[in-house]
């Protein structure tokens, strides 16, 4: 733990926050490697890992949530610009960026979850429901594409982003953070209020991330002295969710979190070396995200079909053998695939592909 005198820097850049804004290429880094992370996340259910449990087990706890890195940077960013904050531009953005191709890359699976396969893990009533009403909590909720619950989720920080700034202007109130980690342990990540009990769950993450663009020099100075400890406790949180993962399950945002110090002083000693090699990737990630979970699907279909077989829903999901190899084969080429139509998108259309795909 920090001792006294260590403490009273912190309070000191509390009342002068470091106000250069000069590209964070750290940051960049970390986006690329957060959504590549992701990718991996939901290629892990595609292995039939039960063959091979431990494997399957180290695999899915390093990738499993790294949606919390996502929520971490999208804080640290909104924190670091948000000297040029103005809401209703801020909102006009989100919407062309984000929430624009959230309804538009989603046509494809809603169509297909309303009128052709019902999707798996709905409400008992929910298929009595009209269509259009399938369609509007669909929307509400991200539910028609596994990883699209991050859009309905993330836009309710966006609607209260004047209420995150003026928390950021009285900085004293960062230290609700450890508390609001254990409430997240308490609670997990789902519950019968879908986007919202995400929101209430991912809130130390992102503000985190905002404490941590606020007092960055001292993060980052803090992060590198306790980074032996740091290390040590994730190492001990990835443990305890390897030999026991649903016992230990909710300790996945802490072990996320205590990673994310660390990957920011990695990245920031590595980012002359990693040069600008992994920016497009970084550049494209919220395009990535938003399409790469077709081409997990389209891989499953495929292969149900070539080995003669019929769609069956989850039954059909863990088609390939239990292999790490296989598994980073998979996720390199969901990526590449991901990467691919992003960039024909860009070609095509120029100027629109951000709101098209968000890239």
């Amino acid at each position: 733990m920090p001792t006294t005198a260590e403490l009273r820097p912190a309070q000191q850049v509390m009342e002068k926050p470091v106000r250069s804004r000069e590209f964070q290429q750290h940051i960049h880094i970390f986006r690329a490697v957060a959504i590549c992370l992701i990718v991996g996340a939901h290629s892990v259910p595609s292995f039939e890992w039960e063959r091979r449990p431990l494997a399957g087990q180290l695999v899915d706890t390093v990738c499993n949530q790294a949606s919390v890195f996502f929520f971490f940077i999208a804080g640290y960013l909104f924190q670091y610009l948000s000297g040029r904050f103005a809401y209703g531009v801020y909102l006009r953005q989100k919407f062309k960026t984000v929430l624009l191709p959230y309804l538009l890359v989603s046509i494809p699976a809603i169509v297909i979850s309303v009128w052709f396969i019902p999707q798996e893990g709905m409400w008992r009533w929910f298929y009595d429901l009209p269509a259009w009403q399938q369609v509007g909590l669909f929307y509400l909720t991200g539910k028609h594409l596994e990883p699209l619950w991050f859009v309905p989720t993330i836009a309710l920080y966006y609607l209260a982003a004047p209420l995150l700034l003026a928390l950021d202007r009285r900085p004293m109130f960062y230290w609700v953070i450890p508390l609001l980690v254990i409430l997240s342990v308490e609670l997990g990540r789902d519950g019968a209020w879908g986007p919202v009990n995400k929101a209430i769950y991912l809130l130390p993450a992102y503000l985190f991330g905002m404490a941590f663009s606020h007092f960055r020099t001292q993060a980052e100075a803090l992060s590198r002295k306790y980074l032996l400890l740091a290390v040590a406790a994730s190492a001990a949180c990835y443990a305890a969710l390897v030999e026991a993962p649903v016992e230990a399950g909710s300790l996945q945002i802490l072990l996320k979190l205590l990673l994310c110090p660390i990957l920011i002083v990695l990245f920031k000693a590595l980012s002359g070396k990693i040069g600008n090699r992994l920016d497009y990737v970084a550049h494209v990630s919220f395009g990535i995200f938003f399409v790469h979970a077709y081409f997990i699907s389209a891989f499953r279909l495929l292969w149900t079909m070539a080995g003669g077989k019929s769609w069956v829903g989850a039954e059909s999901t863990a088609l390939f053998p239990p292999s790490v190899l296989l598994f980073f084969l998979h996720a390199i080429v969901v990526l590449a695939a991901s990467v691919a139509i992003i960039w024909a998108v860009q070609k095509l259309f120029p100027k629109h592909s951000r709101q098209l795909i968000g890239a």
